[in-house]
């Protein structure tokens, strides 16, 4: 008999682990950035989710009349980002002014840039 008592707590304990565990609440984290024309900027990161996440993203810098010419910032990551909260990173893309530098026209006519999802 205690025997089967053994058996059965073992494995109600054993389903209840595996089947009363807190789901994980997802993070939902958008990135806002800025940048001059010298290649200087910042991210906010803002978790718009019901749980704490991290992200890193990379921002592409090109030409518009010719996009193929462009730069790739290097990894931007957001670090740990609360429920509701909001995390600001700086950074820096070398060679932007001398990508996007044309005399008396703004930089943002001659560039734009793009902030996506780093995978990698």
């Amino acid at each position: 008999m205690k025997t089967m008592l053994t058996i059965f707590a073992c494995v109600f304990m054993a389903y209840c682990f595996a089947g009363c565990k807190k789901d994980k609440k997802p993070a939902k984290i958008e990135s806002h950035c800025t940048m001059n024309g010298y290649g200087r900027g910042s991210c906010s990161f803002t978790n718009k989710g019901q749980g704490e996440g991290a992200t890193c993203i990379k921002i592409r810098v090109y030409q518009e009349a010719e996009m193929s010419k462009g730069l790739t910032s290097s990894t931007i990551c957001s670090g740990k980002v609360g429920v509701k909260e909001t995390v600001n990173k700086e950074f820096s893309i070398p060679g932007v002014n001398g990508l996007c530098a044309v005399s008396g026209v703004p930089w943002t006519k001659v560039c734009s840039f793009v902030v996506a999802p780093d995978n990698g």
